[in-house]
């Protein structure tokens, strides 16, 4: 499993996302991938690089589709081999080491 954070930000889109935030996350609701909005970013879980990459191509493509003409992707990806991990699970554990 892989779990990977990204953002888009929609260049000379003016100050507020929030409507390009809402039709991605429409968009991955639709899919039925897991994610996870964040104040800044959207944490996703995938089984393959080929999906993650499926997703944030769709992101892309739905600012393109609303006339934004510069976009600022951003990805950080967990591809961990040693087990299986989820968005649940890395919560778990930092929910374990508390504050």
């Amino acid at each position: 499993m892989i779990v990977a954070e990204f953002s888009l930000i929609p260049m000379g889109a003016g100050t507020s996302a929030g409507r390009y935030v809402r039709a991605v996350h429409e968009m991955m609701k639709k899919s039925g991938v897991k994610f996870v909005p964040g104040a800044m970013c959207t944490t996703v879980e995938t089984r393959t690089f080929e999906e993650l990459c499926m997703i944030i191509e769709r992101a892309n493509k739905i600012l393109v589709d609303m006339e934004v003409h510069r976009i600022i992707t951003s990805v950080t990806i967990d591809y961990r081999l040693d087990k299986d991990i989820s968005i649940d699970s890395k919560m778990g554990g930092v929910a374990a080491v508390g504050p």
